[in-house]
């Protein structure tokens, strides 16, 4: 390792910042990725290896690269410094993590209670302004004081925290979420908020829940993947009036048109697929018989595009946290290319909508996370969800293919002639 790239990496972790070393295994070449900026294929690789906490091989095109992923530490930020504190931390710090204890009561903010752990006696605005949470940080609340734990709270759902967790039973969860509703936030922000805090395990004493807290930390640490449900809507209902007949039940390569997608999206682990019938659905359900797809019928198909994606959209679970849109006439999509597209996905660095594209130009599939369904059930015409895209460039994250594969439908007998002579 380079001393420049040493001395970068040392910066990047004193600031809390995340940085990926990529090394061309071939050249010795050696490159600093931020995965929250870089989109490119290979800032993509980085930020898979950065969720995964691991080393990793990958080959771009004819190039090959290990990806080390050199993080912030990992802490747990604890706001009250009350009795549960007091077991959490002493758990914690032999677990690996760094704690810091924040509450303004010097009283109870003290060495002697905390031996060991960073004290900070302000308000928890105040503390994580001067030192932000960062995607290693894990804070909780435990005040018992809605002042000390609102403004926590509040602070954590503005930042990258892997995990934001609070006190209380049920009702005093609710009434905490109105609070902060009030505030402004969003009721799918509200979610990221685990209340009542730790995993259900009947947990009564403080170092009982201190064990569920710590419990539900790591597990939400160790399998990110899990913490991330995807749902699939191909869309399949046109008329296919350029083709004359319906395209998505032609045969293709051996199977009909629709199958493909279909296919390469349950290979992707989509789950559930979502295909969205419109005209002529009996040929459709018949095209992709056998597979384990769910069925969402568009009476109102003829009034376009947006019409097909407000079903499939309402269509989707309320436990998925988004939802992959593909086109039923995309024969060329690949498994890879949706895995891609989800890998991207991560609201808590802006990418809340990902979007595969070719040569700079945006095309299918698209991820749009849970906070955008509610504006997509009011989607008109068809012209899909263009305009909220536009309107969200800031969420938005660009997956550049390999090929021409996210901007290329059929829709003509020649077109269809053209892809079967390949």
């Amino acid at each position: 390792m380079r001393r420049e790239t040493l001395e970068r990496l040392m910066t990047a972790r004193r600031e809390g910042t995340l940085l990926v070393r990529a090394l061309n295994v071939d050249s010795g070449d050696e490159r600093l990725i931020d995965p929250s900026a870089d989109t490119s294929p290979l800032g993509l690789a980085a930020a898979a290896a950065a969720r995964s906490d691991s080393g990793q091989h990958v080959t771009l095109g004819e190039q090959r690269w290990f990806l080390s992923a050199y993080h912030a530490p990992w802490e747990i930020v604890i706001v009250g410094a009350v009795h549960m504190a007091q077991a959490l931390a002493a758990l914690a710090v032999p677990a690996g993590y760094r704690v810091r204890v924040i509450d303004p009561r010097s009283i109870y903010a003290t060495p002697e209670r905390f031996p060991g752990v960073i004290l900070r006696q302000e308000w928890p605005d105040e503390a994580l302004a001067k030192q932000p949470l960062t995607s290693h940080s894990a804070l909780v609340a435990l005040a018992h004081d809605s002042k000390l734990d609102d403004a926590g709270l509040a602070m954590a759902l503005r930042s990258p925290a892997f995990y934001v967790g609070a006190l209380g039973s049920t009702r005093t969860h609710a009434r905490r979420l109105a609070r902060l509703e009030a505030q402004g936030f969003m009721r799918e922000e509200l979610q990221n908020i685990r209340g009542p805090v730790g995993l259900s395990i009947g947990a009564r004493s403080p170092a009982e829940i201190a064990v569920a807290i710590l419990a539900e930390l790591v597990k939400v640490r160790r399998t990110p993947n899990q913490n991330k449900k995807i749902a699939g809507v191909v869309l399949a209902a046109g008329k296919s009036t350029r083709m004359g007949q319906n395209k998505l039940a032609l045969t293709l390569d051996g199977k009909p048109l629709v199958r493909h997608s279909v296919q390469a999206a349950l290979s992707a682990r989509l789950d559930p697929l979502i295909v969205v019938t419109g005209h002529e659905a009996s040929a459709v359900h018949a095209s992709l018989a056998g597979l384990p797809v769910t069925f969402a019928h568009n009476e109102a198909f003829a009034e376009g595009l947006s019409t097909s994606l407000r079903v499939g959209i309402k269509a989707v679970p309320p436990d998925c946290d988004g939802a992959m849109v593909l086109l039923g006439d995309m024969p060329d999509i690949s498994a890879e290319l949706i895995a891609r597209v989800a890998g991207a996905f991560d609201p808590s660095r802006s990418r809340a909508i990902c979007v595969a594209t070719a040569k700079g130009r945006r095309g299918h599939p698209v991820l749009w996370g849970r906070q955008f369904f509610a504006e997509m059930e009011h989607l008109r015409g068809d012209a899909g969800a263009r305009d909220l895209i536009a309107r969200n460039e800031d969420r938005l994250c660009e997956v550049e293919a390999d090929d021409d594969t996210p901007l290329i439908d059929i829709d003509t007998p020649e077109e269809m002639a053209s892809r079967a002579a390949q």
